[in-house]
């Protein structure tokens, strides 16, 4: 995955959208609950590819969790599309994910 592509970067490919956290601070407990989205990428001749790799990145991050690094809830994916691009040229992946985490 890569935070940001480049003209030269091929099909298809993962990039870091959107992020934002909100306070779910309950019973003395310091938490957030934090969300985050993955953009997939692919050529618009390739959508049904990029439908089935959507769907394999969801199932991969749903339920997951890092508790050795975080004290984290496990991973909700709450939204999962696939879309064209209007730039004509690609089709557009999304898999939004959310976490509760404490700190």
């Amino acid at each position: 995955m890569i935070d940001k592509a480049m003209k030269s970067t091929p099909y298809p490919y993962a990039t870091l959208g959107p992020s934002y956290w909100v306070d779910d601070i309950s019973e003395c407990i310091l938490a957030r609950d934090v969300t985050l989205q993955i953009d997939l990428w692919d050529s618009q001749v390739n959508k049904g590819r990029l439908e089935d790799l959507t769907d394999d990145v969801a199932t991969a991050l749903r339920g997951w969790s890092d508790t050795d690094a975080l004290t984290m809830h496990p991973m909700r994916v709450t939204l999962a599309r696939v879309m064209d691009d209007p730039d004509g040229v690609s089709v557009h992946g999304v898999v939004q994910v959310e976490a509760l985490v404490e700190g």
